[in-house]
């Protein structure tokens, strides 16, 4: 078996030994013939294999580990972990989108006015 892999992403076909891509028009711009098969392993969720231009795979860790969000018992917790997340931390201003969509959302939610 071989890998071909696409250079700077994780995108990647393992083919036969005999698979010829010039019998098949040759390869599409970007992809490369790897020097080994996509590892099958990864250290953690955090990440991705990513081809390099020089036939190898290296792991690359993504800027913000991605995790699911929950609201328990009205805090917004790591749904992994349970432990409570400052609304701040969170990356691409959700504090400020929050903000606005509950300001858009409940209008009168800091009026003196019943609910």
């Amino acid at each position: 078996m071989k890998s071909y892999g696409l250079i700077g992403k994780s995108t990647y076909m393992t083919v036969s030994d005999d698979y010829d891509p010039d019998i098949y028009g040759g390869l599409t711009p970007g992809w490369i013939l790897m020097n080994e098969l996509w590892p099958d392993t990864r250290p953690d969720r955090f990440g991705d294999w990513i081809a390099q231009p020089t036939g190898i795979w290296v792991w690359v860790k993504y800027p913000d580990p991605p995790f699911y969000v929950m609201i328990h018992e009205n805090k917004l917790k790591n749904y992994d972990t349970m432990l409570e997340l400052p609304i701040e931390a969170l990356p691409g201003n959700v504090a400020g989108r929050l903000a606005a969509l509950e300001a858009a959302l409940l209008p009168n939610l800091d009026s003196n006015e019943p609910h």
